[in-house]
């Protein structure tokens, strides 16, 4: 792992707020909540690393993962295991980024979320060898079904790669599930796009996910 990365990897959630508020020309909030533009209206993204949250937290992050995703899950190439996706979900070095309305209280469901970690991630080099660059890679990014298509999760994918930018990173990555169109549909219109490691750039093609990423310049 680069020095970058490292850096990022050790940062408090705190310090990844006053990162997100700097990228967003000193925007309000304080500690780890920060005020970003939605739609009409503003938001409140809080930054949790995982020992931060809740149990209450924890509990509705995960039930909101399992109404999205499970049917998903059990329909791919290699199953559902609830234990082992809760901790991935959770893994100590997670990040969570959860947007409210402004005005809701800490206690109220948040309107969606975004897990990423910062990490290194396996490239290749112009040379034709393997190379590694720094990332921000999405674990998940889940909207509560009323707020659907309402710019929730465009504001906290803009909140990541201000993150990812900040940190210095050389892309924000992702990995989705092909017969998830609109999630896919989605990244591609806020310019992700196939990744190079991507197994359809080797032609491997009878697989159930698809890598997507975006240069952070």
């Amino acid at each position: 792992m680069s020095g970058r990365a490292h850096l990022a990897v050790k940062a408090r959630a705190e310090a990844l707020a006053d990162k997100l508020r700097t990228a967003y020309k000193d925007a309000k909030g304080k500690g780890r909540q920060v005020h970003v533009p939605w739609r009409q209206e503003t938001a409140v993204i809080d930054v949790y690393r995982n020992a931060q949250l809740s149990e209450e937290e924890r509990e509705g992050i995960w039930a909101l993962f399992e109404t999205n995703m499970r049917s998903l899950y059990e329909r791919s190439a290699e199953g559902y295991d609830p234990e082992e996706k809760r901790a991935e979900l959770f893994h100590p070095e997670a990040r969570f980024l959860l947007l409210r309305r402004a005005g809701d209280q800490a206690s109220e469901p948040p309107l969606g979320y975004c897990i990423f970690r910062f990490d290194t991630e396996e490239t290749e080099a112009d040379e034709g060898e393997d190379d590694l660059c720094d990332v921000a890679y999405c674990y998940e990014l889940q909207i509560e079904s009323s707020h659907q298509k309402q710019g929730v999760g465009r504001v906290l994918m803009d909140a990541l790669e201000r993150l990812a930018r900040a940190y210095k990173m050389d892309k924000t990555m992702l990995t989705a599930f092909k017969n998830n169109t609109d999630a896919i549909a989605f990244y591609r219109r806020i310019g992700f796009a196939t990744d190079e490691v991507d197994p359809s750039e080797y032609g491997i093609d009878d697989v159930d996910y698809i890598i997507l990423s975006k240069l952070c310049n």
